[in-house]
């Protein structure tokens, strides 16, 4: 993945009529609760899932900017569909950073041939924080897989899932075929919004395991991939942000009703609901230029990792998780208190269930919901004055 600090302008307009396409159903996907395998697959045959794999594997390099743009503006038709390529774009990009052998390239020959991949990581166990319940064992027929995971984000759309485990007291990850025997994915999610990711459970059970899949944690290796699943959380909210301006927007232009004490004789006219829709916008703007910000930094931190220069490595990705950190406590307020002033524009027509308002706030607090922000204040006011660095990874689980 190379690295520039803009956006592929053909790139964009390459994805634009399919995002569009995507996006005029959305409403009616999420009421009828319809998983989008179809979508998904769209995006696949368009050769989105491998945007930023080298040519040389079908795809289109891309930087960390064209993705997170790309995302976004996916995010703004529809950000169940961004928010479910969250684990995939996460293993390439980690597969990108990993000095080449013939795993490396067997993987990424996977990837260039359209597999999708989903995530196993965390659990709703009573596994204390820093410890999993899910286990790798030898047993006399090889080894198995065995526990239960939730928020698999994406997993129900994928072809390959990645299971965080525990084997003999250490960390691992093992890379696992969803139609693997043993292996149940299901449908029960029951989140307000983002309804339709697929983060429901997954059931591993008696699993077998190539070692050839399995990984094991090297701490040592240098990673911003923390920053990375963040920022694309980020991305799907900052898309949430866009769609509220455009649904705003559209809203008031089709509007013929009017109120007698209002300050002009229609509502596009009116200078309040213009100042509604003007400071919409610039909310918009706002977590337009926090993401932007965040992912130059990724750019950088990933030109530094491939650099091999040790000192600048450290410091680079400790300049994107911060970038990350702040930009979470620019994007989400901005966007949350949008969906909200959102109805300012209008009267009792805007709540009606057709026009499905309400799923910019729901599904942009199911997101910040993800990893809560009031947390990533505290660690940059630690840094700011005790100069403590941001965490690059955090965990749950029983206190």
């Amino acid at each position: 993945m190379s690295e520039t600090a803009t956006v592929d302008r053909d790139l964009a307009q390459r994805f634009a009529p399919l995002f569009d396409e995507l996006g005029r159903d959305a409403v009616a996907r999420e009421r009828e609760r319809r998983l989008p395998y179809a979508e998904v697959e769209a995006l696949r045959a368009a050769g989105f899932t491998r945007v930023t794999l080298p040519r040389r594997y079908g795809g289109e390099d891309a930087t960390h900017g064209e993705l997170f743009e790309l995302l976004a503006e996916l995010a703004r038709r529809d950000p169940n569909l961004a928010q479910l390529f969250r684990s995939h774009f996460s293993y390439i990009d980690r597969t990108l950073h990993t000095p080449s052998s013939a795993d490396r390239e067997a993987r990424l020959a996977r990837l260039a041939d359209g597999a999708i991949v989903g995530n196993a990581s965390h659990e709703r166990s009573a596994a204390k924080v820093g410890s999993l319940a899910t286990r790798l064992t030898e047993t006399p027929g090889g080894l198995r897989l065995n526990g239960t995971k939730f928020y698999s984000t994406g997993t129900l759309f994928a072809d390959l899932v990645g299971v965080a485990a525990e084997q003999d007291g250490e960390f691992v990850s093992v890379l696992v075929e969803t139609d693997a025997a043993g292996v149940d994915r299901i449908d029960d999610w029951t989140g307000f919004g983002q309804r339709l990711t697929g983060s429901g459970t997954t059931v591993f059970t008696e699993v077998p395991v190539e070692p050839s899949t399995v990984t094991r944690r090297e701490p040592e290796r240098p990673s911003h991939g923390g920053a990375f699943v963040q920022l694309v959380l980020l991305a799907a909210v900052t898309g949430i942000g866009r769609a509220i301006v455009d649904d705003a927007g559209a809203f008031v232009r089709t509007r013929t009703r009017t109120y007698s004490h209002g300050a002009a004789a229609t509502a596009q006219a009116d200078p309040i609901v213009q100042e509604v829709v003007g400071e919409l916008s610039a909310k918009s703007f706002a977590a337009d230029a926090a993401l932007a910000a965040a992912t130059t930094a990724l750019g950088r931190s990933s030109a530094a990792i491939l650099g091999a220069d040790p000192d600048l490595v450290q410091e680079r990705i400790a300049d994107v998780e911060l970038a990350t950190a702040r930009a979470q406590l620019v994007i989400l307020p901005a966007v949350l208190d949008a969906s909200t002033a959102l109805f300012d524009v209008g009267g009792a027509s805007a709540v009606e269930t057709h026009r499905a308002l309400d799923r910019h706030w729901r599904n942009a607090r199911t997101i910040a919901s993800h990893n809560p922000s009031r947390f990533k204040a505290r660690a940059i006011g630690d840094h700011v004055v005790n100069g403590t660095p941001i965490a690059s990874w955090w965990s749950t689980g029983e206190a």
